[in-house]
């Protein structure tokens, strides 16, 4: 009997989880599209140190598969 108790109380909990976890959109399409912006990616700032120089050069396998 308490482990019927504990499989309801399980499912209970999960659809109270559903319940409060439904959303509810109020922004149109326009608004979502001006919030998001372009959709490209940054880049990433490259900042020069001299600990550069120190570094032994990339190899070129390596400097095309950066870009």
């Amino acid at each position: 009997m308490i482990e019927f108790i504990y499989v309801l109380a399980g499912i209970l909990a999960v659809i109270f989880g559903f319940y409060l976890g439904r959303g509810t959109y109020n922004q149109s399409v326009e608004e979502v599209e001006a919030r998001m912006g372009k959709g490209k990616p940054r880049r990433a700032k490259r900042h020069f140190m001299w600990l550069n120089y120190m570094r032994p050069e990339d190899r070129a396998s390596k400097r095309r598969r950066r870009e």
